[in-house]
């Protein structure tokens, strides 16, 4: 095992701060190794290519856009001794197992390259059919530039000690905004404690003036996020939540969610026949569920 990943940082080392409670934002000072933080620059370096954003024409796909305007690649889920000793830290720190993360991605901005601001949580019914929505994002600092390059929550009013005239740029003074220190990491949560989106999580990357800035980012789901030919879980049921045919359980281990969505899953609108197979209860509509939990009461 090499000398990054076999580090393992003392408690009293390492510093929290609490950015924001609404919206959930912490700030984990010295989270990563200058040996992890080179590591995973290094490794990721020749793959990077240009990055993309969620396609709104082609959920599940992505597109390029203007919208983005850095070089990234992704990591393996535990592709190798160091990635997996980081994702451990990152799952014992925000108590999120890691089967709920996607693979660590690596991010490279420079020459004015930014991310304008934007939700992580998905809008669409098909990007949540592997393990339903974001829940939470880490956002990890591998190089700092010489200025720029800020994590802004536009959502979110700055402190008054964020000024140009303390070294922020023009783009942070429009949200609380954390500068990129080597080692360091954000963590956010997308899901409000309800579970639905917290609009406080409106989070952008903002240009990179000098130098360049790399970056990896954690996305974690609430339930287990299925990689590497692992099969997507179904997620719990809501209360009332059930299919309308005896045969979907069946179709649904027969691909039908995916290959006939309208008659398996449907919409919000318009719900489909297999719900409960499909891991798709979201959609049952609340007026629904209201009252079969009504009636179940009644029943008692």
């Amino acid at each position: 095992m090499s000398s990054a990943s076999s580090t393992r940082l003392p408690l009293l080392h390492i510093l929290l701060k609490v950015l924001s409670w609404d919206p959930r934002i912490f700030l984990y000072q010295r989270l990563l190794t200058e040996e992890e933080c080179d590591h995973m620059m290094t490794k990721a370096g020749p793959r990077l290519t240009r990055s993309g954003v969620v396609d709104v024409d082609n959920p599940g796909g992505e597109s390029v856009s203007d919208i983005r305007t850095s070089y990234g690649m992704f990591f393996d889920r535990g592709e190798d001794e160091v990635v997996r000793e980081v994702e451990r830290r990152l799952s014992e720190w925000s108590l999120i197992p890691p089967g709920h993360g996607e693979g660590i991605q690596v991010l490279r901005y420079e020459n004015g390259e930014e991310y304008k601001p934007h939700f992580d949580y998905f809008f669409d019914n098909l990007s949540v059919q592997n393990g339903g929505n974001r829940l939470a994002t880490i956002l990890m600092y591998l190089a700092e530039p010489e200025f720029g390059g800020e994590t802004v929550f536009p959502n979110v009013k700055a402190p008054p000690e964020q000024t140009l005239e303390a070294g922020y740029s023009e783009c942070a003074t429009q949200g609380l905004a954390v500068k990129p220190r080597k080692g360091d990491a954000v963590l956010f949560f997308s899901l409000r404690t309800e579970g639905t989106l917290d609009k406080g999580s409106l989070h952008g990357s903002c240009p990179t003036l000098k130098g360049f800035k790399f970056a990896a980012t954690k996305w974690y789901h609430v339930a287990h996020y299925a990689m590497g030919g692992e099969r997507a879980p179904v997620l719990p049921a809501s209360a009332g939540c059930k299919d309308e045919k005896d045969a979907c359980v069946g179709w649904a281990e027969g691909g039908e969610c995916e290959s006939n969505p309208g008659f398996m899953v449907g919409t919000k609108e318009q719900p489909g026949a297999c719900l409960l197979a499909c891991g798709r209860c979201d959609l049952m509509p609340q007026s629904l569920l209201r009252g079969r939990r009504a009636g179940g009461t009644a029943a008692r």
